[in-house]
């Protein structure tokens, strides 16, 4: 009988973990390999989603109290490059939700593609930061948070 139950506990301890659902994979790259002092790039992050699935953009002011979560990037400072603007989404779409009175845009095509322009000061530029995410199913209204951090190798030549 104990084996039994331990045989239980095992396959139901499997199944939690086998039901983890991950249905964004963030890609980030640059619009150059090669730049010089001076010169603007775009850093790409592109999110592959699964079927059905939509993040939410950066192009729209969220409520304070509920309601959906923009995407958020945050680049750490620092003297060897400036930002160019703000994060673009896009090709995103707004959507009001009669229910709750809010408006909101998301990106619904897969690969969901964000950009930040910089301008490069100076050799050997750290640049690096995080962002902060939801994503959501049209199937049954599942949204899932997500985060991670992010690291931009530039080559800079004189």
């Amino acid at each position: 009988m104990r084996y039994f139950i331990l045989g239980l506990l095992a396959i139901s301890t499997a199944n939690v973990f086998a039901q983890i659902l991950e249905p964004a994979q963030w890609n980030y790259r640059l619009s150059e390999q090669s730049v010089s002092p001076g010169d603007e790039l775009e850093l790409i992050f592109e999110v592959v989603l699964d079927d059905r699935w939509y993040v939410y953009a950066t192009d729209f002011v969220p409520t304070e109290k509920f309601g959906p979560v923009p995407t958020k990037f945050e680049l750490e400072p620092h003297p060897t490059y400036e930002l160019v603007g703000e994060v673009v989404s896009l090709q995103s779409k707004e959507k009001t939700n009669d229910l709750l009175g809010l408006t909101f845009r998301y990106m619904g095509e897969s690969p969901a593609i964000f950009k930040q322009k910089v301008k490069i000061l100076s050799k050997n530029p750290v640049i690096k930061g995080h962002y902060e995410y939801q994503v959501c199913t049209l199937v049954d209204g599942k949204c899932i948070p997500g985060d991670d951090e992010f690291v931009f190798n530039v080559e800079v030549v004189e």
